[in-house]
């Protein structure tokens, strides 16, 4: 029954895609009820998996990676024929499962879906058939690249997800919407066709060393473990893994991309790309760079990482500080927060790592929620100018004060979830090299900077509301919008103030990628 949960709820969008194109743009009602009924039952799936899920006892650094048997499906999928000696034949598998590196950003995906839909519910008119079919296609992609355990499998859905993007951008975005999207499928897919040679040099080089082929995520870490690449290949492969993950994340100077295709995106798109499709690259690195090239991920990673993260973090900051377009500001904020999650992530100890991916899902839940805020005002104004809005929580008092909530969370107060990511990933790091944790520290403080400076300059002061008639009356937030976002509020409020259950979760993977990184070193100080 279980394993049934986890095929519905990564293919239950991809029903509802099918379902909505039937149905025609007429069916506008009918549409709209499809594509929630599937988000809703894909997040009621995801739930189901959190609540049951068992956390992995005696992982060690020879297997860092099992899924849970009961969320686990492993069926072959393309054989080879048998070889003349008689040695079992290498498959692709379609391999799907739950471990602790993947199940938040499993829930966390599944709970953007569903805001994504609510916030669409009336700004998207023209052709909602191949918008919603399109936003229930990238939801797909979205949970099967964290639920994969299968590297080839793992690289389709990777790839998946940039299809529906490009067109929800180059079809429903902004006035720019056709260059962004062009932008963003050529960055991203130049970048994974890279990462696409170093998942097969993986593979290949193991086979050179006698090892049996396959494609299995766990077994390729256990062969891994068990005889490491050659120092100097494991740095060719880092390099090409992370030439692709880096323009995913994205990592300065990688990020060029991304404020235009956050600012051209339909509210919806924004919100994903922010909240899930940018963990795909540091999800990426937790998953493939630190176990299969361990020693690289120290000797390269390391340095090459901490200074791009500790630079991303203070432009991001300053670039954010100087914007007057409300939404260009969150997406320069997003390339400084996920610095924090890189610096968590190659501090290369069990707290900064678990740091790091907890980053990753508070990041989706505060800037998701941002830019949720921010496609409300577009909505009621047509505008994004600070320049042009000032006084509107005299109009809006809700909608101000859940933007003032999400800034905290964004800056990271202590008590809501920002505080505690951000504080595991700089002290995971200060452990590690200090002066990456020092400078990325000043990276708080400009958030807090920008942040503060945008509520003072929008929600406080005198009444400034642009193209608003006479006695017209601009709405507060309704109960859709409310349904969107309260979720997301309640789990910032609920992970700032109790992490251990989501901590827990992800803590036996995260000791024994631990423990395999000082392996590493240990074998290249012995030889």
């Amino acid at each position: 029954m279980d394993k049934c949960l986890l095929l519905m709820m990564i293919f239950a969008p991809l029903l509802a895609a099918v379902v909505v194109l039937l149905l025609g743009s007429n069916q506008l009602v009918r549409i709209r009820q499809v594509s929630l009924a599937a988000a809703l039952l894909s997040l009621l799936c995801a739930l189901h998996v959190a609540w049951h899920y068992q956390s992995a006892t005696g992982r060690t650094a020879e297997e860092p990676f099992a899924s849970d048997p009961a969320f686990e499906i492993r069926v072959p999928w393309l054989s080879y024929l048998p070889s003349p000696s008689g040695a079992p034949s290498p498959s692709i598998e379609f391999h799907l499962g739950v471990d602790g590196l993947s199940l938040w950003l499993i829930v966390l995906t599944a709970l953007l879906m569903v805001s994504a839909v609510l916030i669409s519910w009336k700004s998207i008119q023209t052709n909602p058939s191949g918008y919603y079919a399109l936003l229930m296609l990238l939801a797909s992609g979205m949970l099967g690249v964290f639920c994969a355990l299968d590297i080839v499998l793992f690289y389709i859905f990777f790839e998946f997800t940039l299809l529906p993007l490009f067109f929800l951008i180059g079809l429903w975005g902004g006035p720019q919407k056709r260059y962004a999207a062009r932008k963003f499928f050529l960055y991203t897919l130049a970048g994974s066709l890279v990462t696409l040679v170093g998942l097969v040099a993986i593979v290949l080089s193991l086979v050179g060393q006698g090892q049996p082929m396959t494609f299995s995520l766990p077994e390729l870490a256990r062969q891994v473990a068990i005889q490491p690449l050659p120092g100097e290949l494991q740095q060719w492969i880092f390099l090409a893994l992370f030439a692709g993950l880096a323009i995913k994340v994205p990592l300065f100077p990688f990020h060029t991309w991304l404020p235009l295709a956050h600012v051209e995106a339909p509210t919806a798109g924004s919100v994903l790309l922010a909240g899930v499709l940018l963990k795909l690259g540091t999800y990426g690195f937790l998953r493939l760079c630190i176990p299969m090239v361990p020693l690289a991920s120290v000797q390269i990673g390391l340095p090459l990482v901490g200074v791009l993260a500790t630079v991303g973090i203070l432009y991001g900051s300053f670039c954010a500080l100087a914007q007057t377009d409300i939404k260009k500001m969150v997406a320069y904020s997003s390339v400084a927060h996920l610095g924090f999650c890189m610096l968590g992530l190659f501090a290369l100890n069990a707290e900064g790592m678990s740091g790091a991916l907890l980053q990753m899902v508070n990041h989706g839940l505060s800037t998701g929620l941002l830019f949720l805020l921010v496609g409300m005002i577009y909505d009621r104004y047509h505008t994004r100018q600070m320049t042009a809005l000032g006084g509107l929580n005299q109009r809006m008092p809700i909608l101000g004060l859940i933007m003032m909530f999400t800034c905290l969370s964004s800056i990271g107060l202590p008590g809501l979830n920002g505080f505690v990511g951000e504080f595991l990933c700089l002290s995971g790091m200060f452990a590690r090299h200090p002066i990456y944790a020092v400078w990325g520290t000043l990276g708080i403080i400009l958030g807090a900077w920008y942040l503060l400076t945008f509520v003072m300059k929008c929600f406080h002061g005198p009444l400034k509301e642009p193209h608003v008639a006479e006695g017209a009356i601009i709405p507060d937030m309704d109960r859709r919008e409310l349904s969107a976002t309260l979720p997301l509020v309640a789990l910032c409020l609920w992970i700032g103030l109790y992490p251990k259950p989501f901590l827990d979760r992800m803590k036996p993977e995260m000791e024994a990628l631990s423990q395999r990184i000082k392996q590493a070193q240990k074998v290249q100080v012995y030889r």
